[in-house]
């Protein structure tokens, strides 16, 4: 198969269908706008080299118009004819690009008779094919877990266009012991806040000296590998993107966890800390039982503009977050700390899921595996629930 896919920022729809159709071939057809087309189409030829999803050197580049219907349908039929693409082995995969050239590219197949297909956010690939003067169509399901084992961050890489991996972090997989001892006990020992790092096998570097927050980013990440992910990638940072030598060395963001799942990518942010402005609370009670008036309002003014900078800082993170996961990313916070309920309503619109630590292992497992039939387990919860 050749495959000529139009390529935009969003690079899931060309992984999942080069992972799933295995082609000799990848035209990816961009436009000259550096953002939105020709930039993604560099940044996926240079993955599908070096990750292997594709032969290294199978995957050319091919710029098309943008914004002429009928040059878009010439410029396809002068490159399969200067190319010598034979029309039976092509596919056009019309999910990316705008919908200027999705539609033309979609008439050029069905005018040549080529095979054309739309992988839609549920990994269903429709399929269209010109026979016999009609249009027959056809659906296959996609299995999202092809991608499973992918580099994570090289897929970051791809995705993320503003900024850069300044620092990739640590490679976390389970070590023989970890796969060895059974999930009950397993999970028991990480409630009872056993160090995870027992079970884990670390390659890479992060921060040398030791976080608060480092417990927790370990456990989380040995209980989504107990779960079934292949391999979790720890304290990622970014810069912002520059392309002047002396450009900014400082990074905007870190990510705490990376993984790749189901066709998606996965950002977990842990925070294992009680809120700042519980501070303000516990300078309160070394205080004398009465303080001047003063001295009150003070400390109420302190412990509100702080509970106001840990919520901008928590939105912040969630953001970044959220823009370096891309359409078909998820986010997930899971913190030790009851969120204020700024920030849920906040991580609800946005399409972010918040996992409690006291609640790690069921709330990542659903995460996991949301179509899962309920266990004894999570009946017997259910009931404890209701008859609270």
């Amino acid at each position: 198969m050749i495959l000529l896919s139009l390529a935009s920022k969003q690079i899931w729809p060309q992984v999942l269908a080069v992972a799933q159709l295995k082609p000799e071939r990848v035209v990816l057809l961009h436009s000259g706008d550096p953002d939105e087309s020709k930039n993604p189409a560099q940044r996926l030829k240079r993955f599908f080299d070096e990750s292997g999803l594709a032969a290294k050197g199978a995957t050319r580049l091919e710029q098309i118009p943008d914004d002429d219907f009928a040059a878009i349908e010439r410029q396809l039929d002068e490159l399969q004819s200067g190319r010598q693409w034979p029309l039976a082995e092509c596919a056009v995969h019309f999910t990316g690009g705008n919908k200027l050239m999705a539609t033309a590219a979609f008439r050029w197949a069905a005018k040549r008779g080529v095979k054309a297909f739309y992988l839609d956010r549920h990994y269903q690939l429709t399929w269209f094919e010109p026979r016999d003067g009609e249009m027959h169509t056809h659906a296959e399901t996609l299995d999202g877990h092809l991608t499973d084992r992918l580099d994570p961050v090289a897929l970051l890489r791809c995705q993320v266009d503003a900024s850069e991996v300044q620092r990739s972090g640590q490679v976390l997989t389970l070590s023989e012991a970890g796969r060895k001892i059974s999930d009950s006990d397993f999970f028991r020992r990480i409630g009872n806040g056993q160090d995870a790092r027992t079970w884990l096998r670390l390659v890479g570097e992060a921060d040398r000296e030791s976080k608060e927050g480092d417990s927790l980013e370990f456990s989380t990440a040995a209980v989504l590998l107990k779960l079934g992910v292949y391999r979790v990638q720890r304290s990622l940072r970014l810069k912002v993107k520059s392309s002047s030598s002396t450009g900014t060395r400082l990074p905007h963001a870190e990510i705490d966890l990376l993984f790749a799942w189901g066709g998606r990518l996965w950002l977990v942010d842990c925070k294992d800390r009680k809120p700042k402005e519980e501070l303000a609370l516990a300078l309160r009670r070394c205080l004398p039982h009465s303080i001047l008036p003063e001295a009150e309002k003070l400390l109420g003014r302190i412990q509100e503009e702080l509970s106001i900078g840990e919520t901008k800082a928590m939105k912040e993170d969630l953001l970044a977050s959220r823009e370096a996961g891309g359409l078909l990313g998820n986010v997930v916070c899971v913190w030790k700390a009851e969120l204020p309920e700024e920030v849920q309503e906040y991580a609800r619109q946005n399409q972010i899921q918040v996992v409690r630590k006291s609640e790690m292992v069921s709330g990542l497992r659903d995460l996991l595996f949301p179509e899962r039939p309920a266990d004894s387990g999570d009946i017997a919860s259910l009931k404890a629930h209701f008859r609270k």
